[in-house]
């Protein structure tokens, strides 16, 4: 009976050890999907803006048209007049491929 207990004892104490060397590295074999994300830079509507406008105003093709811009916490609002639709889409492009863009509201109108 006493062999028994000692084996008992020797078998739960190596069976501790074993799980808390199992449990010492944790962090290190969390799986990359369990880890929260970084969180995204945050852009203000200030520098939105600003480029928003220098793409527009760089742009040959868009020369020409009258693009009023509003930026409000990410949310863009676009108006004003265009000549044709492929300037209309290249507006709407370049506001798109802006960092910290969250939503386009694009009231630009064809003349």
């Amino acid at each position: 009976m006493q062999i028994h207990y000692k084996l008992f004892t020797l078998a739960a104490l190596l069976m501790t050890v074993f799980v808390l060397t199992a449990c010492e590295n944790y962090a290190e074999r969390t799986h990359k999907s369990w880890v929260p994300p970084p969180s995204a830079p945050v852009y203000d509507d200030s520098t939105i803006y600003a480029r928003i406008t220098s793409a527009v105003q760089s742009d040959p093709f868009l020369q020409g048209t009258q693009i009023d811009i509003k930026v409000n916490d990410g949310n863009v609002v676009l108006s004003g007049t265009v000549n044709n639709e492929d300037q209309l889409t290249r507006v709407n492009m370049h506001t798109w491929t802006v960092d910290g863009v969250k939503k386009v509201d694009n009231q630009i109108v064809k003349k």
